[in-house]
């Protein structure tokens, strides 16, 4: 009986991954006498203790490049995961894109590129999240204003204002300011709950209403009527920028239609007409030429994608 050349890869593989985590259970078993816990380790604990070393390294490069850490990205984009829980669904996902090219495409290019795909994902749906949960608060930061500066006006301390802003807000701007109140509950001071929020939510809105309530705190004045003017400067500015976004529509759209319509194209060539696609999949010359299309492709979108954004 002749098996597949992809059968004869993957069962070994599954065996290795069989093995790997067999031995990481005797490990831990041997390990239960010693350990003064004797609770059982769960597999988030497992998780962190093989990945948490890796996540602290990645972070602390993210860090020195001026980059926000795995930690404050995750948290940007309103995902209750840690590091290491991150770095293990970014695994998966490169090794199930190479299981499905080996066993759809066998030993080619196929598994390889899957694989970059699966590498890819996570990083752009984290930025996904992050970019529609900062819209959603900057969407709500002129009624939260509002309701901040109504709260004052009545002679509530910040502090007090701040838990009143997380009861009556909508999420995310209900989330973060909840924490913001815990956190001052628990013996933080306003200054540094409300800089760790300046971490989660990359807002220069945001950043401009903080330092308007920290040099209250510092020095006094009217904090009320600094919030009364924000707020309407905040609400024009998010009119203004409606109106652009109708009179952009158009172009949005044509670059959405020109970058999905050869890819559902090809898609569709690929799976009904198995023969006339062959020559892109089964040569170099194909593959490089795909990669070349794909990449015009990109291109096109970034391009019709910059001239319509909006500038904050």
């Amino acid at each position: 009986m002749n098996l597949p050349p992809e059968t004869i890869v993957a069962v070994p593989m599954a065996a290795a991954i069989f093995v790997f985590f067999w031995a990481l259970d005797r490990v831990r078993k041997e390990r239960r006498v010693s350990d003064p816990l004797p609770a059982r380790a769960t597999p988030r604990e497992l998780v962190e203790r093989l990945l948490k070393p890796a996540a602290e390294n990645l972070s602390q490069r993210r860090k020195v490049q001026g980059k926000p850490t795995l930690t404050e990205d995750l948290a940007r984009a309103g995902l209750n995961l840690t590091a290491p829980e991150y770095l293990l669904m970014r695994i998966g996902a490169v090794a199930l894109g190479a299981l499905i090219g080996l066993f759809r495409f066998g030993f080619t290019l196929g598994p390889v590129i899957l694989g970059v795909i699966g590498f890819i994902i996570p990083p752009l749906v984290v930025a996904y999240l992050q970019r529609r949960r900062q819209r959603l608060f900057s969407e709500q930061l002129a009624s939260m204003l509002q309701l901040l500066s109504n709260s004052l006006k009545t002679g509530y301390a910040i502090d007090r204002a701040l838990e009143t802003v997380a009861s009556k807000s909508q999420p995310p701007v209900s989330t973060e300011f909840e924490r913001v109140a815990t956190e001052i509950t628990l013996g933080t001071s306003v200054e540094d709950a409300l800089s760790a929020l300046l971490l989660r939510i990359n807002s220069p809105d945001l950043e401009f209403i903080v330092t308007a309530i920290l040099l209250h705190i510092r020095v006094g004045g009217n904090l009320a009527e600094v919030l009364d003017n924000i707020s309407d400067t905040l609400r024009d500015r998010l009119q203004t920028k409606r109106d652009m976004s109708v009179l952009t529509a158009q172009s949005r759209a044509s670059a959405s239609i020109i970058t999905g319509l050869p890819i559902l194209l090809a898609l569709g060539l690929y799976v009904f007409v198995p023969g006339y696609y062959a020559p892109m999949t089964s040569t170099w010359v194909g593959y490089a030429m795909l990669g070349f299309a794909g990449f015009m492709i990109l291109m096109g979108n970034l391009i019709i994608r910059r001239m319509t954004t909006l500038e904050a």
